[in-house]
């Protein structure tokens, strides 16, 4: 396990083989610790707000996904308003607010 550590960039490659040192023992307990904590932890913390800023974006294009399916993009009225009124919401947003009437 310790040459694995000391074998892919971390801080054992900068440092000078304890082979043979009297704190040899030591050494290896600082590369591992280095390793656990510095590699492993802060990879999962920056893979974590990765993961949770992508979740935030997700969240975001589904309510511009509903505002649009349930709100009159011209006008900003919701659907609940053209319930009550003879032709509805889909006639509304299809032929008063029609988007390619405005291009």
């Amino acid at each position: 396990m310790y040459v694995g550590v000391r074998a892919g960039g971390g801080i054992g490659d900068q440092i000078e083989d304890p082979a043979g040192d009297e704190y040899e023992i030591y050494r290896i307990i600082f590369d591992i610790t280095f390793f656990f904590f510095v590699i492993v932890i802060l990879l999962a913390i920056i893979q974590g707000l990765i993961i949770d800023a992508f979740g935030e974006l997700r969240d975001q294009q589904e309510q511009v996904k509903e505002d649009m399916e349930t709100k009159c993009f011209i006008c900003g009225i919701g659907n609940e308003y053209f319930d009550t009124v003879p032709h509805g919401f889909e006639t509304h947003t299809l032929q008063e607010h029609n988007l390619a009437n405005y291009l």
